[in-house]
C-alpha cells in the first residue's frame, strides 16, 4: 500500500502509516514502559518505607 500510486491509496497512505506507528508505540509502552515504571515505584516505596530490623538476641543458659 505504501508504494501504490492511485488517488485512493494516496489518500490512505498517511493514515496507514500513522496507524502502524501508533500500534508500535502503544505496544512499546504497554510491554516495556509500564512494567519498568511499576518496578521503579516498588523500589522507591521500599526505600522510603524501610523499617529498621529488630535483632533478636538469644540468651544461652549455661
Amino acid at each position: 500500500m505504501l508504494f501504490e500510486q492511485s488517488l485512493q491509496a494516496r489518500f490512505l497512505i498517511p493514515m496507514a502509516i500513522s496507524l502502524a506507528f501508533g500500534v508500535l508505540f502503544s505496544t512499546f509502552v504497554i510491554l516495556v514502559l509500564i512494567p519498568v515504571l511499576y518496578m521503579i515505584l516498588e523500589d522507591f516505596k521500599g526505600l522510603v518505607s524501610r523499617k529498621p530490623k529488630k535483632v533478636e538476641v538469644e540468651t544461652e543458659v549455661v
